[in-house]
């Protein structure tokens, strides 16, 4: 009987791993950013998953959640629209998970976040260089709490901190055999941090100062977007952000590095590393590190 309830949990622990890496890998593919249309039209795709897992424990003599279930939510779009040289495109990616477990007594956040990007581009050669303006919003939809405290108190909400980002700039794409290459590079963009919580309203944070809600940036931005088919069942998808802050502290610039490397077993069953690379001196002057791998499903786009 307990060879069979450690079975039991080891399956529940891997069900939650891999919905969080099914939750993970499926955010990127739906926000890679894709050649585009050909002719004029209008295209779109996307893609809504539930994932949820349960554990359960009695009289486990080793200890444990009595309890546990998670649900974890994954929701991407993406909209392409060409009129002559003219492209338009928007994408939206929103993720949502929380875990509730007998000692918390309540739901707890696992995951939140939203970003809705949208380019407006026109050629000036034929499916390689490019002029526009690009938009990204970054936030979160519901509070964050720090729960190695008792009175859990909030450390963040939505748009506190948001993020919004506009800028103008040159987009070179090259695309190949099992492969896409672009950069979009902009010298000139604005980016409003916001911090509109009324509970952070006098302090400082994210790099809004006290009495603040709203902290503008003038400064460059470059961004690398990378995809490789490595062999007919391994690829590398990869995305570099940087961001320079003209106004304080230029030499401290923000780095945003997302890697994904996925191995196909099957048509829909796939085993992925993934590591996430952060550096943002405003909210955290160390380097952030995630890293995921796992073995979960995958649906092509």
């Amino acid at each position: 009987m307990k060879k069979l309830l450690l079975f039991a949990f080891c399956l529940a622990c891997l069900a939650d791993a891999y919905s969080q890496n099914l939750g993970t890998e499926i955010k990127r593919l739906g926000a890679l950013k894709k050649k585009g249309l050909d002719s004029n039209g209008w295209a779109h795709d996307g893609v809504f998953t539930l994932n949820a897992n349960q554990a359960a424990l009695s009289d486990w003599s080793s200890g444990g959640e009595s309890f546990l279930i998670g649900i974890n939510g994954i929701f991407n779009q993406s909209l392409h629209h060409r009129k002559g040289k003219y492209t338009w495109d928007a994408y939206m990616d929103v993720e949502l998970g929380v875990v509730e477990a007998a000692s918390f007594k309540k739901f707890r956040k696992t995951n939140d976040r939203c970003d809705i990007t949208m380019e407006l581009e026109h050629d000036l050669t034929k499916n390689h260089l490019n002029y526009g303006l690009l938009f990204n919003l970054n936030t979160q939809i519901f509070g964050g709490h720090n729960y190695y405290i008792d009175s859990h108190p909030k450390t963040s909400g939505i748009l506190s901190p948001g993020k919004f980002l506009l800028c103008a700039g040159l987009d070179y794409k090259s695309t190949g055999k099992g492969k896409y290459f672009s950069v979009f590079v902009s010298p000139i963009t604005f980016r409003w941090v916001t911090k509109l919580e009324k509970d952070f309203f006098n302090r400082k944070l994210f790099g809004v100062d006290s009495a603040q809600k709203v902290y503008r940036e003038v400064g460059a931005y470059i961004s690398f977007h990378y995809n490789q088919a490595v062999t007919s069942t391994i690829k590398y998808i990869g995305r570099l952000d940087l961001i320079t802050n003209y106004r304080r502290n230029p030499q401290n610039v923000d780095v945003l590095w997302n890697n994904l490397l996925s191995f196909a077993i099957s048509k829909n069953f796939a085993g992925s590393f993934l590591l996430d690379i952060l550096y943002d001196d405003d909210v955290k002057r160390r380097t952030q590190v995630q890293e995921i791998t796992g073995i979960g499903l995958k649906f092509t786009l």
